[in-house]
């Protein structure tokens, strides 16, 4: 199928060089491959022929906050990439991951009305969006309002038992109401995840030290 992919992008390029189609693969394939300038370049270029085309803003917003780095702050790409987060909520509403990405801009910025206005319409548009239900939880719980963070949090460890941050905003809710068995319980499966996660990147760690281990010489006794 890579292959397949391959060839017909190699056609597209010889009959449309400048189609819509041909600078959106252009600029998926140099995103993929963290070109960011490239992507932002081919991505300008298909709202220059395509003002209205839904998802382009929101990759675009995605490149600005892959690409937070020298010259560009922090704060100056999560800037940038709201306002298309927002720029593609205007042309497509339902759009979840726009909003999503929108929401948690907001909630780190403090805006914590804004954040949950935003992840409520994320998980409108995608019911089943296990992280915009995480992020509507963590903002609940932060408003102080553990009761209304409970729904959201148990659905999201339910569609991903793995998610270590679920379960410690789904502790933080039922320690907020008193609820010691299940505040118990979501801190241990934290700490287990926790605890496997500091595991896996101690593995990982090692495997970048691989090396060719030394051997005799043939010549050696």
């Amino acid at each position: 199928f890579s292959n397949y992919a391959y060839l017909m992008t190699m056609r597209l390029a010889e009959v449309a060089p400048t189609s819509v189609w041909m600078h959106q693969a252009a600029g998926e394939a140099t995103e993929s491959l963290g070109s960011h300038d490239a992507a932002l370049d081919e991505y300008r270029k298909v709202l220059a022929l395509a003002p209205g085309r839904p998802g382009i803003h929101y990759r675009l917003g995605r490149v600005f906050l892959a690409r937070a780095r020298p010259p560009l702050s922090e704060a100056d790409a999560e800037s940038s990439a709201a306002r298309e987060f927002e720029q593609e909520l205007q042309i497509d509403p339902t759009n979840a991951d726009a909003a999503y990405e929108l929401g948690e801009i907001r909630r780190k910025s403090g805006d914590l009305d804004k954040a949950r206005e935003l992840f409520e319409l994320a998980v409108r548009s995608y019911p089943e969006f296990e992280q915009g239900l995480v992020g509507l939880g963590r903002v609940l719980v932060a408003q102080g309002k553990a009761d209304l963070a409970l729904p959201p949090l148990t659905k999201a460890v339910a569609l991903n038992p793995e998610d270590d941050v679920a379960w410690f905003q789904l502790y933080q809710a039922h320690r907020a109401l008193g609820h010691l068995e299940e505040q118990e319980k979501a801190q241990a499966e934290f700490q287990r995840l926790r605890s496997r996660k500091r595991e896996q990147e101690r593995l990982d760690l090692l495997r970048q030290h691989v090396v060719t281990q030394q051997e005799l010489d043939a010549q050696a006794t």
